[in-house]
């Protein structure tokens, strides 16, 4: 296993985790907002309950009472004992009361009365909210446990009686069976969470397997690509984004076929175009190494071939540069004119030993680019010198600005291109009638298309052009 693949994960493994963690997290999200609803819904009930009930004895103890012993609870004697009964019962529960004095005392119920069953229940509430200093006065819910048992209660206080000792009424109410409902109710939640989670787990696998597979066959299309096998797949998928990037991956194969054949031509063609001149200084060489031929003959040949060499090597080492072509390199602010009239001055010797006249047809105002001054004037030179090659008298040099984009031309009054040469004249090593190595106007497209324009070339019937077309000063706008 290589370095990058190191600790990697399957898709399958991420997309399994990923739902799951989905799984978990929404059903605790649905827990907790069960148990805050619950707990929201049991809390206003109670203290709902709790209220009525305070209000319902505070008008019962505006009735002074006693207990059926006889025993006064309030200060004013009375023979009315309130019914309990009339208590209400709500959602949750009925509330339940006892009376405690301000040490926490039970006052009532007593021991003694045989028809309170849970009296070591009260007791031991009593006794919890002495242990815990309860607050007498304060007229809000509390929460206690006492006997394992979970409680809300509120204490009221009432008037004091003939010896200034207060007494309290504490309504109350169990919320053990509340609390062991809801207990259940999260059981009964995990347990489906389990189960949901184990049904998501089977369906994550057939799923997650439906979509690793397409991925390995693309995986395994790409190393066969790496290993130089462009056989196109031929699989099809039914996922649009899965289709785009198989047939993305067929477009490189074949792409990558084509610039290897490319590459195969290219360099068959390189090895032959040295050959030849190679060939040529070995034989003069030769044949003045062993005197049959005249030294000075001989000689021009050579440095001919040399010279010849030397700028094929020099296209070369230009084509293999091309592609670095950059803003971010040596581009500045130039003026097309100036950099044809460059062009052209390099090659006034050809021209004149051609008989050719270089005529120039330029905008009187400067027609700047944002361009790579070496590679551009590079690229005008071949144009120019190849329209020197095959004119019978004369070119003109166009360059003009239209609305948004420069035109730049170069046009030869020659015999013009024949309809078998024109669809290939750009190709590289493609050689028409009367070339020299195919390679000079295919390292001027690629230069014009660095530079974001166009070239063409036409048979005007009256010689050959080729017209340039640039955006006006497109390196600067993407600058």
């Amino acid at each position: 296993m290589s370095k990058v693949l190191k600790g990697k994960i399957s898709i399958r493994t991420r997309i399994m985790v990923m739902v799951l963690s989905l799984i978990v997290a929404i059903f605790l999200v649905i827990i907790a907002v069960f148990n805050v609803l619950v707990g929201e819904y049991i809390n206003s009930n109670v203290r709902a309950q709790l209220e009525e009930t305070v209000r319902i004895m505070g008008d019962m103890r505006n009735r002074p009472w006693v207990s059926p012993e006889g025993s006064i609870f309030f200060p004013v004697p009375s023979t009315s004992v309130p019914d309990m009964g009339k208590l209400p019962r709500g959602p949750v529960g009925k509330a339940e009361t006892i009376v405690i004095n301000q040490d926490y005392e039970l006052v009532y119920p007593t021991v003694d009365m045989i028809f309170i069953r849970n009296y070591d229940e009260i007791v031991a509430i009593s006794q919890e909210l002495k242990k815990n200093k309860a607050d007498l006065h304060s007229g809000e819910i509390i929460s206690i446990s006492a006997v394992s048992r979970e409680y809300r209660l509120v204490i009221s206080p009432t008037a004091e009686n003939k010896t200034e000792n207060r007494i309290y009424m504490v309504y109350y109410m169990d919320m053990t069976s509340l609390a062991g409902f809801a207990s259940r109710i999260n059981m009964v939640l995990l347990v489906v969470m389990g189960l949901g989670g184990i049904m998501a787990m089977v369906m994550t696998v057939l799923l997650s397997g439906k979509i690793a597979r397409p991925v390995r066959e693309l995986t395994d299309f790409a190393i066969r690509i790496g290993q130089g096998d462009f056989t196109t797949g031929d699989n099809e998928y039914r996922d649009l984004e899965l289709a785009q990037l198989s047939d993305s991956m067929n477009k490189a194969a074949a792409q990558l076929e084509a610039y290897e054949r490319e590459q195969k031509t290219f360099f068959q063609n390189v090895s032959h175009e040295l050959r030849t001149p190679l060939q040529a200084i070995r034989n003069n060489a030769e044949g003045i190494q062993r005197g049959i031929i005249n030294n000075d003959k001989s000689s021009a040949v050579i440095i001919s071939e040399t010279d010849r060499l030397s700028e094929m090597v020099e296209e070369l080492l230009c084509i293999s540069r091309i592609h670095n072509i950059s803003p971010d390199g040596q581009w500045e602010e130039q003026d097309l004119r100036e950099l044809l009239s460059n062009a052209a001055e390099r090659l006034v010797r050809q021209a004149h030993k051609e008989e050719i006249q270089i005529s120039f047809d330029f905008d009187e105002r400067p027609v700047e680019i944002y361009c790579d001054e070496k590679f551009l004037t590079r690229a005008f030179t071949n144009l120019i010198s190849n329209g020197i090659r095959y004119a019978d008298s004369k070119i003109t040099l166009v360059c003009h600005r239209h609305d948004d984009q420069i035109v730049v031309a170069v046009i030869d009054d020659g015999e013009g291109i024949s309809p078998t040469d024109l669809p290939h004249i750009f190709d590289r090593f493609y050689k028409g009638r009367g070339g020299i190595n195919g390679i000079g106007l295919s390292i001027v497209k690629s230069v014009v298309e660095q530079h974001h324009g166009t070239i063409e070339a036409a048979d005007t019937h009256q010689g050959a052009s080729f017209i340039i077309r640039f955006p006006s000063l497109p390196g600067k706008q993407s600058h």
